[in-house]
Formats: C-alpha cells, structure tokens, sequence
C-alpha cells in the first residue's frame, strides 16, 4: 500500500508546481527555448500525471495480487518495480537537443514506489513463518 501511495507523489508535486511557481515547465521551457522550440505546459505536466497514473494503476493490480499465491504475487511486484524504475529512468536521464527537460526531482519522485516496491518483494522472498 506504500507503493500506492508513493505512486501519487509525482501528480501531488505536479499539481503544487502547476499552481505555484511552475519551476518544471520553466526548465523544461527554457531547454527547449534555445531551439527554437516552443511547449506546452499542458504537454509537460500530463507527462507527470500520466507517469503518476501509469504507477497507480500497476501498483493497484500488485495490491489485487496480493492474496493470491507467493510465486504470482511476488511475479506481479517484480515486474512492478522494473517498470516503475523504468518509468523514473526515462525522465533522470532523457535528452534532447543535448539537454535534460526535467530535473532530477521528477525523476527521483518516480523512483519512490519502487524504493517500496523493492521492499515489499524482499518481504515475499522470505519463507513463510512457521504456524
């Protein structure tokens, strides 16, 4: 349930930002800015909240799973970290026109889940306790 919760953190500091100071979409701007490139801040940010629900979702079909048996639970959470890490990996590290379009933040904020995710399969690869 960890994983779940975290998976919003991206859509909550979205939300934050878009409402505030809008500190990705002027990184994210300025970046493309020197192109000649112009973006949306309704392209950045549904980026964010789509990479939010793609989370959620996964992180809920691991919670669905949960109950049924070891092997298939434990299935369901590794493939739910991987493509969460993949996920928080595209946005550390993509480049374009030689530059990073988001911060290093969004990337880790990503992340989150599957720092959870990772600690939830440890606790599946363990031998069941003795009744």
């Amino acid at each position: 349930m960890i994983a779940v919760a975290l998976s919003l953190a991206p859509a909550v500091a979205a939300i934050a930002d878009q409402a505030g100071g809008r500190s990705l979409f002027n990184h994210a701007s300025s970046a493309y800015a020197a192109y000649g490139k112009t973006i949306t801040s309704g392209t950045v940010y549904g980026l964010m909240y789509g990479v939010a629900a793609f989370n959620l979702l996964l992180w809920l079909l691991v919670v669905a799973l949960a109950r049924t048996p070891r092997l298939i639970a434990a299935g369901a959470a590794v493939t739910a970290v991987l493509l969460t890490i993949t996920a928080a990996l595209a946005l550390l590290l993509v480049t374009e026109y030689g530059v990073h379009p988001f911060p290093p933040l969004w990337g880790i904020l990503a992340l989150l889940p599957a720092t959870a995710g990772a600690l939830a399969v440890a606790a599946l690869a363990r031998p069941p306790l003795p009744a």
